[in-house]
């Protein structure tokens, strides 16, 4: 394969990988003291294979829509012609299998989906997206005036509006942390910072497992533990975790978690899921209602009360999941974190590149957010996009978001160092250029 040589290269970065990992056990991983292999980098280099955009690009925006391998397309595709072909046949005597997704409990692909988040099929409901389940459990809540909600400023707006929203319906108060205050002091001074920032009128934690804009990995599993304290309910954003890392939402013993499995984890654009609690089910209304909005007895099933939808992004789903377990995400999560290592140290190295994520390794993510003094993120963006790297600009105050998957080789972070060194050289003084 073309890229074989390109992701074999990750093994000359090995012990780059403890720079990140060592320092910190991933919740619920035996990743401590790992280190990528060369199965590792065949797996991977046989999966780049399996994706349609062209060989010489290389995709570096899955924090805003992963890329589907081709099994996953072909299984939504073989769907959706397989229910046009068969449609007049039909009897709609089942309850399940019919192509009116909305209207079934779908047990067999909640269960799939549970059996990877940790969870029982009864506390998954199948949505659109992160931002509808976080809607629903952010609508679900009876709440009452003076009633808090703890979060961040730097939540994505999927999730922190429903609880604006909330703030001026309900007169509820959303405390929107300042987390760049506290991110220099660690996890620790995260959770100092909710701590001193909750009282007896909070009712919710909400915060993501890893932030959108900066791949700021959370410490949710103390913040979850906080809110129990207070007696409240913890909701988790995974939007940028699912198929980034493990997600045991068990072992986090968080109330609810919602996920967009459409981007790390590369399943079908429009494909969400939303894991409640069973114990905290009855505390939720529903808000998007049919037949079985008030049928307490299916779980989670009346959060999916959305009518008719597509059996084809169902079985994308499927595939996604299946796709996920086979390749096995602590080899993901290895391989993207020798990918960051990789481009965060060479970033180090370059002078006039600046690091807008957290350099606290207990903090990265696959997710690496930087600029170049002088350059605006456009400017940084289209550098990067003339060697054929696609990244996201943030703003010139934060740079570009460089999101490091499966489908990048250690070859490609190598190249997109040199387009920055390219383009920081460029931007420097004259009398500060190096001979």
């Amino acid at each position: 394969m073309e890229n074989r040589r390109d992701f074999l290269g990750a093994l000359t970065a090995i012990p780059l990988v403890h720079g990140l990992l060592g320092a910190r056990a991933v919740e619920g991983s035996p990743l401590q003291d790992a280190a990528v292999s060369a199965g590792d980098a065949e797996v991977f280099a046989r999966l780049r294979g399996e994706f349609l955009f062209p060989r010489d690009v290389t995709y570096c925006n899955t924090g805003t829509l992963g890329a589907m391998p081709r099994e996953v397309l072909d299984a939504m595709t073989h769907s959706l012609r397989r229910t046009e072909a068969e449609l007049p046949d039909w009897p709609y005597f089942q309850a399940d299998g019919e192509p009116l997704t909305g209207y079934q409990p779908l047990l067999a692909a909640r269960a799939t989906a549970a059996r990877f988040l940790g969870a029982e099929a009864d506390e998954v409901a199948i949505t659109q997206n992160a931002t509808m389940g976080m809607n629903d459990l952010g609508n679900g809540i009876d709440w009452q005036q003076g009633d808090e909600v703890l979060t961040t400023d730097q939540e994505h707006g999927g999730a922190v509006s429903i609880f604006r929203l909330m703030a001026k319906r309900r007169g509820i108060v959303v405390k929107e942390l300042p987390l760049a205050s506290a991110v220099g002091g660690g996890p620790e001074r995260i959770v100092a910072l909710f701590r001193a920032a909750a009282s007896s009128r909070t009712r919710a934690i909400m915060v993501s497992h890893i932030t959108s804009q900066f791949g700021i990995r959370m410490p949710v599993v103390e913040l979850i533990a906080l809110a129990r304290e207070h007696g409240a309910f913890s909701l988790i954003d995974g939007a940028q975790a699912l198929g980034q890392i493990r997600v045991n939402v068990r072992a986090l013993g968080c109330d609810a978690y919602v996920a967009s499995p459409h981007k790390w984890l590369m399943a079908p654009k429009g494909t969400g899921l939303l894991y409640l609690k069973r114990d905290s089910q009855g505390q939720f209304w529903t808000t998007l209602a049919s037949y079985q909005w008030d049928n307490k007895e299916q779980g989670a099933f009346r959060f999916m009360q959305y009518g008719t939808g597509s059996t084809a992004i169902i079985d994308g789903l499927m595939a996604a999941l299946v796709l996920a377990e086979r390749t096995g995400i602590d080899r993901v999560e290895r391989w993207d974190l020798m990918l960051t290592t990789r481009l965060r140290e060479g970033l180090a190295k370059i002078k006039g590149a600046v690091l807008s994520s957290p350099a606290d390794p207990r903090l990265a993510s696959a997710i690496t957010t930087f600029r170049v003094e002088g350059a605006t993120a456009r400017e940084l963006q289209n550098a990067l996009w003339e060697k054929k790297i696609r990244v996201r600009a943030q703003g010139d105050d934060k740079g570009v978001r460089l999101s490091a998957h499966v489908y990048v080789a250690p070859s490609d972070i190598d190249r997109a160092l040199e387009s920055v060194k390219a383009l920081a050289a460029a931007k420097l003084p004259v009398d500060q250029v190096e001979p």
